[in-house]
């Protein structure tokens, strides 16, 4: 088996208008939300700001990539072929945001926790990307 074919135009739907989009946007709107509101609560407290990236960086970093992802994917494509319908089938089920988040969250709090001593990040990124192309394979062959 070769490498999938760039998305595009295909015979399988590929729109917005499906609870799941809304729920990712919902969820990345309320992380938003909490930013304001503590900018707005806090106004100049630097540490606090830092406190909440640290617990929230990579939820918002999960969540802006997976809306910005299928957004472009139905965009460019309402009808896609199989490389499209994996890639918003894998953000869209949920499997591998409700893995990845907490994985790297985990991660990158022992390694900043540690200093650097325990050197977490990376493999918990590269656990994450490996769950990805499973995945992708997975809907790929079950569009």
């Amino acid at each position: 088996m070769g490498w999938p074919p760039s998305p595009g135009t295909g015979p399988y739907p590929v729109n917005l208008n499906v609870p799941a989009f809304y729920v990712l946007v919902g969820l990345l709107g309320l992380f938003v939300l909490l930013l304001w509101w503590v900018h707005e609560q806090y106004p100049g407290r630097k540490r606090i700001l830092e406190g909440f990236f640290e617990a929230a960086g990579i939820d918002l970093a999960f969540l802006a990539f997976g809306v910005v992802l299928v957004v472009a994917l139905a965009s460019h494509d309402p009808s896609g072929n199989r490389t499209s319908v994996a890639l918003y089938h894998v953000v869209l089920s949920g499997y591998w945001l409700t893995f990845s988040i907490p994985v790297v969250t985990i991660g990158s709090s022992v390694e900043s926790r540690s200093r650097g001593v325990a050197a977490w990040m990376i493999p918990s990124l590269a656990a994450c990307a490996l769950l990805f192309l499973l995945l992708f394979g997975y809907y790929f062959g079950h569009p």
